[in-house]
């Protein structure tokens, strides 16, 4: 005889929605089973919901649980260091590395959720009591007196020598459990009530760090959130898909299980089936109780910033609205006058900021320093980080300033930059460089002190245009330009007379003519204030040889106190 769904009293509002879950179990094949609820509004969604089913390795959430408890009895020390040794090992992370690994419990606990490790999952299980037995009985005992009508452990993780030939045991593997259960649980941590308020903050702690998201997390819209977050544990092995958890956000706090068994796609990878019907009934229920609509998660969150560490300070990447391109004028590329085609892609496509903070970076009272630098012709911004060395310099000098390198056209034999044409364009870049900052917590507050604009070569253009219309003048101290002065003087002229920073000037023998006839014609106040020096090495070189010496001319307000 067929099973039949339980729908366990569905809310007129709720039909639709279990229409939709019936049709992507049926689309996507296996048996499922679901309970969620808005720990808002107090709204079920339950399908199946009181129905036991293997759990794989969410057991090890109960088990988590155990931990905490006996931790909170005073009963297990999280410092307490444990050995691995040979006849721990089972299919896992730890069985790749060394007998007489040490960690601490609270290790293995993190890794017995985070990753799902077995050994670990073993590891913390018998400190629990003294015997197999007393271990689960543990477990199941605490369960038990936490509400959990149908929740059991039955064994160790790949110990098939205790396994024990019960109906339970030979149908449900380690664990067995309902999404009733399941969720019931995840409630007690949203509230605070498992174990005690520490022990549930520290549990969906671990809970979010979880590895492994392609069931709940995997098509909710994130990046149309103000805040999302998911804390919860995954199971899966052959026929059985499980994901539990607290899907916390601005739009809506829901404790949510999805349980399918007997799933024919037994294949590895995001691509299971068995993983697509767990995540599209988890996005079927958020748009329920959010009022949102779709199925796709969301665009990619490019505004988050990819740091890394390197030595002095760290530099990071991101996507930024603010950046030259793209640009509507270069929306179907550009063909130069020698014919060679530049298309919108990769050319003018990149929206990316590349920034170096120093180690110990010192904004003011008046807030913090930055330094600009627009690269040349077929170059891009993270071959100017990898090339002309000024982070390197920056540290050598203890340039107290952000650096910021700017995605001009990608490779491409051009000038044109972008927004930073458009009027006020490079304040708006310099507001998002410095709101994306705040964010990372690298500076207090979101404010401009002093700022450099730096260019090589073909970024000459960038630089002149920021100056005529960038909306900054006031905070531009000074230009460094390293064989850069091939047009736009009149931008330059103005900015020189109009006010009391300098020009630093490195050029070469091409551009012999550009620097000292436009120095001729300046009056003698500007004049001191346009410094150039003719350099005989090659036109790549130039940033390489006179950067350092310029920043260390800068006076002590760009200086990091040692």
């Amino acid at each position: 005889m067929a099973t039949v769904p339980v729908f366990a009293a569905a809310q007129p509002s709720q039909n639709s929605l279990m229409k939709e879950i019936q049709k992507f179990e049926k689309e996507y094949g296996g048996h499922l089973g679901v309970m969620a609820k808005n720990l808002r509004t107090g709204e079920e969604v339950r399908y199946n919901a009181e129905e036991r089913f293997p759990t794989a390795s969410v057991i090890k959430f109960p088990v988590m649980v155990a931990y905490y408890q006996a931790v909170s009895e005073g009963r297990l020390d999280p410092q307490q260091r444990i050995t691995l040794t040979a006849s721990d090992k089972k299919p896992s992370l730890l069985q790749q590395l060394g007998d007489g690994l040490t960690m601490t419990i609270q290790d293995a606990v993190r890794l017995m959720i985070v990753l799902s490790d077995n050994t670990a999952t073993n590891l913390v299980l018998d400190r629990l009591a003294d015997t197999h037995a007393a271990r689960l009985q543990t477990v199941n005992d605490l369960m038990m007196r936490l509400g959990l009508k149908n929740t059991r452990l039955l064994n160790r993780f790949y110990t098939w020598d205790t396994k024990q030939p019960t109906p339970e045991g030979i149908r449900y593997g380690p664990g067995v459990s309902t999404p009733e259960d399941m969720a019931f649980l995840m409630e007690g941590l949203y509230r605070k009530t498992l174990i005690n308020e520490k022990a549930s903050k520290a549990m969906t702690e671990i809970l979010k760090a979880q590895f492994y998201e392609d069931m709940i997390p995997r098509l909710l819209p994130a990046q149309e959130c103000e805040r999302l977050s998911v804390a919860h544990k995954t199971g899966f092995v052959q026929e059985s898909k499980v994901d539990v958890g607290l899907i916390l956000s601005d739009r809506a706090d829901i404790a949510m299980a999805v349980f399918v068994d007997k799933h024919p796609d037994h294949a590895e990878g995001i691509s299971n089936t068995g993983f697509l019907l767990a995540a599209f009934v988890s996005r079927a229920i958020w748009n329920h109780f959010t009022g949102m609509t779709g199925y796709t998660p969301g665009r990619v969150n490019t505004a988050h910033v990819d740091w890394n560490i390197i030595p002095g300070g760290k530099w990071g990447i991101w996507r930024s609205p603010a950046a030259p391109f793209p640009h509507p004028e270069r929306a179907n590329g550009f063909t130069r006058s020698d014919g060679t085609r530049y298309p919108y892609f990769p050319h003018y496509a990149d929206s990316s900021l590349v920034v170096f903070v120093p180690e110990k970076l010192q904004p003011s009272d008046n807030g913090v320093n930055l330094i600009v630098h627009f690269h040349g012709h077929m170059n891009d911004n993270m071959g100017v980080l990898e090339n002309y060395r000024i982070p390197q310099s920056l540290v050598a000098e203890r340039t107290n300033a952000i650096l910021v390198l700017p995605q001009g056209p990608y490779r491409a034999r051009e000038e044109f930059c972008g927004k930073m044409e458009d009027p006020g364009g490079l304040e708006r870049m310099v507001k998002d460089v410095l709101a994306t900052m705040k964010k990372e917590e690298v500076i207090k507050e979101a404010k401009l002190d002093g700022l450099i604009l730096s260019a090589h070569s073909g970024g000459y253009r960038p630089v002149a245009f920021c100056l005529d219309r960038g909306g900054l003048n006031a905070h531009i101290t000074d230009l460094f330009l390293f064989d850069a002065f091939y047009g736009n003087h009149d931008f330059y002229r103005a900015w020189l007379l109009g006010g009391t920073g300098s020009i630093h000037a490195a050029y070469t023998d091409h551009l012999a003519e550009e620097h000292t006839s436009f120095a001729a014609g300046l009056d003698s106040q500007a004049a001191t204030r346009f410094r150039i020096t003719h350099t005989p090495v090659e036109h790549e070189q130039v940033v390489q040889e006179f950067l350092r010496p310029w920043l260390g001319q800068l006076p002590e307000t760009w200086k990091i106190t040692p």
